[in-house]
């Protein structure tokens, strides 16, 4: 299910481009829930609560907080999420190339450019959520999206996934975090302490020997793995965002 989000000051034009992005959508026959803002900030304060978006749909010059603006702390917050800009002015163009943006729509082509750039991020999204962990048990086989893992943690012999949104059911396995991290096979996730695997897409940053997630969430991390994973967290944070 993909999470949209959509911010434009104007109320008729928000429409306008929530109705096209319905239409292409289903057209795709991709599930998806839609989420309209009028106001930047009231978008940024739902994403710094935990809300996720796969997508968002942002006009550059809004009152209070502009689309540049929030578009650097989406990067932050969501370092996966891909932005397209929806704006009448070209000026802002080469900006939006600076932040990578997905792509950038001028409102006067929006019927014609919008549903190109709608199907190729939905298409881009599908395979980035094909990259997942299978949970398979006795009683469960389920497929969790890599991206949506915020962290591992053990529990007596039982793993338990911590998965964003943060008000999502978290799920146990009967695995070692030891079977599970060569399972993952990837290297966004660290072990930060023996207890606990992150997702380094979802860390927002360390305080003293505390591991900080994108949802506030503090973990411990091993003061004798605290070094290596401050150069770690550092690459990865030059490499993606």
């Amino acid at each position: 299910m993909l999470q949209i989000g959509i911010c434009d000051d104007e109320p008729l034009l928000l429409d306008e481009i929530k109705k096209i992005t319905e239409d292409c959508l289903q057209q795709q026959q991709a599930f998806s829930i839609l989420s309209a803002f009028t106001d930047s900030k009231a978008l940024l304060y739902e994403i710094q609560d935990g809300k996720r978006f796969d997508l968002l749909l942002l006009d550059i010059e809004m009152p209070g907080l502009s689309g540049m603006e929030l578009a650097e702390q989406i990067h932050v917050l969501l370092p996966d999420a891909l932005m397209i800009f929806v704006t009448a002015h070209y000026k802002y163009a080469v900006d939006a190339y600076a932040l990578h943006i997905f792509r950038y729509i001028p409102k006067n082509q929006l019927k014609e450019r919008l549903p190109h750039a709608l199907k190729d991020a939905v298409a881009l999204l599908e395979i980035q959520t094909n990259d997942s962990y299978i949970i398979s048990s006795q009683n469960r086989l389920e497929r969790i999206p890599l991206k949506e893992i915020l962290y591992i943690e053990k529990d007596g012999k039982n793993a338990v996934f911590h998965t964003a949104p943060a008000e999502a059911e978290t799920r146990r396995l009967r695995k070692s975090l030891t079977e599970i991290f060569e399972e993952l096979h990837s290297e966004e996730f660290y072990f930060i302490e023996r207890g606990y695997i992150v997702n380094l897409r979802h860390v927002s940053g360390i305080s003293h020997t505390d591991c900080i997630l994108t949802d506030q969430t503090r973990l411990p991390v091993s003061q004798s793995r605290l070094t290596e994973f401050k150069k770690k967290l550092n690459i990865y944070w030059k490499d993606k965002i």
